[in-house]
């Protein structure tokens, strides 16, 4: 009994020790768990976006300018504008899916997909045009990969 009242400020501390042990295991353990959420709310999202662009790009007037670009007829100035802002808000898209890459919110699979579906949009020459125009607005470790994607097409 003696022993136990010298050493319990020892046991205390053990016990203390052990308690922070586990606490910073649960804490570990929880921020995972919140990666996992936080990846999957983020892949929801790129594909929301994904979804809506998709859905904007089947309105009317978005398919019959498709159409022209596709048969390589020129489009109206109206037509050229709406088309600008609708690719513009597309390239958005893509500039955040690599964003979401870059900080590791998307796996590498998931980003090689975006680009081999990227890829399909600078074989129109359409598309580089507008790229040129709007190239520097965006980041520039987005650009490079695009001005790659380009060079690769041609």
């Amino acid at each position: 009994m003696h022993w136990l009242f010298q050493n319990i400020g020892v046991i205390i501390q053990a016990a203390a020790a052990l308690g922070a042990l586990g606490t910073v295991y649960f804490l570990i353990r929880e921020l995972s768990e919140q990666n996992k959420v936080s990846k999957a709310n983020v892949r929801q999202n790129v594909a929301d976006s994904h979804q809506k662009m998709a859905l904007a790009g089947m309105k009317k007037d978005l398919v019959k300018i498709k159409l022209k670009l596709r048969k390589d007829e020129s489009l109206s100035e109206e037509e050229d504008a709406m088309y600008l802002s609708y690719f513009a808000v597309m390239l958005r898209s893509r500039e955040n899916q690599y964003y979401q890459y870059s900080i590791g919110m998307l796996d590498e699979s998931e980003w090689a997909a975006f680009v081999k579906s990227f890829r399909t949009l600078f074989k129109s020459p359409h598309h580089v045009k507008l790229w040129s125009f709007m190239r520097e607005t965006f980041d520039d470790n987005f650009v490079i990969i695009v001005d790659d994607l380009i060079k690769e097409a041609s």
